[in-house]
């Protein structure tokens, strides 16, 4: 296993740092894409088999944090994005459902729901620079640019071929085409340069990894910065270093789990790079470190862009379920401020992604340096009532983990939209599902689509077919939500 030698030394020394008073945290938010919960060591408590693929600098860092055993995204890329980042639910946002996903050149996130990287770098001051994969819109003016970032390096879509890097999306007319989509986006130049023949025949992994390190060697430390990376992988196609193929994961057999398996080693590679550039630049004793997944991996029969090579177990179904292998995330989170008590604790708080958005600000308002008798004394003011984001990702760096007791996973007012389904280019991916569903403490409510269940929330691999009597503490949730949204009736 290739372990970063920066990072295993600077993670086995003594925890005895602390930020330097009065200078605001650096923020590193890594995503990896269709990553299932199966995919990475750190979950190996969690039932995952032998195929697992090897995720050393990833463990080590796991090992250093505190795991996130329940912080769950969106089924879909688009929304998890999107929620993060605006800190509202996807009905909040206009994404009504779970095949909401913007492959349009007219489909965007609405400029008015403001994201914490324009926050942060307007009202906080911050550098913020992104690399990887964008999918919030294709065109000026809802690019990069226009969402604080300094600069861009990467794609608008929502996937691209990792070496010719072209990518695929609706054009005017309806139609699926395929388009070059690898951009450096600079905002004090105010160019968008498109470079994918610059870069044809290098990996996206390698490539977004290197902006990444060279963002950090570059960075002035007179500003905080924000390094926003976005993996395109271990989304398909499944087209890894053949370096890593030939040489890492010896042991999986099966020739697509260990093509799979490289995709998600490269990413692992890539957080030691990434984490000896912090060193090096001595950053990372003032960063908040925090690594996710946008949603489980791809396990349905294979259709027109999604092959099957990951593993959400133990957990049902993936990549746009609402079961739990499609929404329960990789994650954990690291910070210079944990208590050697809290380091490699799993904790069981439930999260969503909304909750992100209020880690950002709270982050950047200072609130996360200090003594831990002072680490987010004021965080209640990172809240908002029109968010539906809230401070427990907060109260989990405080070593309280009573986390949420309701996430609103997906809401449904109306019948499907005409023609939604024939935007995608195979009839085999299926139509979206027309359900809300709710989750409340340990139940899940399926509601819609004549499925009206509640089900123990952690199921695994079985059915909804033994349903459990409606609990009182479900109908509460469920009246807090107003049943009449949930009417299919309704506009």
């Amino acid at each position: 296993m290739a372990y970063s030698f920066y990072l295993l030394h600077l993670l086995l020394v003594p925890n005895t740092i602390l930020a330097t008073a009065g200078f605001k945290p650096n923020i590193v938010l890594i995503i990896a894409d269709d990553l299932g919960w199966g995919d990475i060591g750190f979950s190996k408590k969690h039932g995952t088999t032998l195929a697992t693929p090897e995720t050393p600098n990833l463990d080590i860092l796991a090992e250093k944090s505190v795991i996130l055993d329940n912080l769950y995204v969106q089924n879909l890329c688009t929304p998890t994005r999107s929620s993060l980042l605006t800190g509202r639910y996807p009905h909040s946002l206009g994404w009504l459902f779970s095949a909401s996903v913007i492959i349009g050149v007219n489909e965007y996130l609405k400029p008015e729901h403001r994201t914490f990287t324009e926050i942060l770098a307007e009202e906080f001051d911050y550098s913020v620079r992104g690399a990887g994969k964008w999918h919030l819109g294709f065109k000026s003016p809802h690019l990069p640019l226009n969402r604080g970032f300094e600069s861009f390096y990467g794609c608008y879509s929502g996937g691209i071929d990792h070496h010719s890097h072209e990518g695929w999306i609706l054009d005017e007319r309806e139609r699926m085409v395929t388009v070059k989509d690898f951009h450096s986006d600079n905002l004090f130049t105010n160019s968008s340069i498109d470079i994918t023949s610059e870069v044809e025949g290098k990996h996206s992994t390698e490539l977004f990894t290197q902006e990444a390190v060279k963002i950090i060697e570059s960075h002035d430390d007179k500003k905080p910065m924000l390094l926003y990376l976005s993996y395109t992988a271990p989304h398909s196609p499944l087209e890894p270093d053949d370096e890593i193929v030939k040489n890492r994961n010896e042991h999986i057999v099966d020739k697509g789990k260990r093509q799979y398996a490289a995709m998600v080693t490269q990413i692992d590679n890539g957080v030691g790079e990434i984490a000896d550039a912090l060193s090096r630049k001595k950053m990372w004793d003032n960063t908040v470190f925090l690594f996710m997944s946008d949603h489980g991996a791809a396990v349905m029969p294979n259709n027109c862009w999604d092959t099957i090579g990951g593993s959400n177990l133990p957990y049902r179904d993936g990549k746009g379920s609402y079961f739990e292998g499609g929404i329960k995330s990789a994650a954990f989170i690291w910070t210079p401020w944990l208590t050697d008590e809290q380091r490699g604790k799993r904790s069981p708080a439930l999260l969503h992604a909304v909750d992100v958005h209020s880690l950002m600000l709270a982050a950047a308002d200072d609130k996360l340096s200090g003594s831990l008798s002072s680490r987010f004394r004021n965080s209640s003011q990172t809240t908002s009532p029109e968010l539906d984001s809230g401070n427990f990702l907060i109260d989990v760096l405080n070593d309280n983990h009573a986390g949420r007791e309701t996430i609103l996973h997906n809401l449904v007012t109306g019948p499907l939209p005409e023609g939604r389904t024939g935007h995608y280019c195979s009839q085999k991916f299926g139509k979206p599902s027309n359900y809300a569903v709710l989750r409340h403490k340990k139940f899940k409510l399926f509601y819609g689509n004549g499925l009206e269940n509640f089900c123990q929330a952690d199921y695994l691999q079985r059915s909804c077919s033994d349903i459990l009597d409606k609990p009182s503490d479900i109908q509460k949730a469920f009246q807090m939500w107003n049943v009449s949204l949930f009417n299919e009736e309704e506009e």
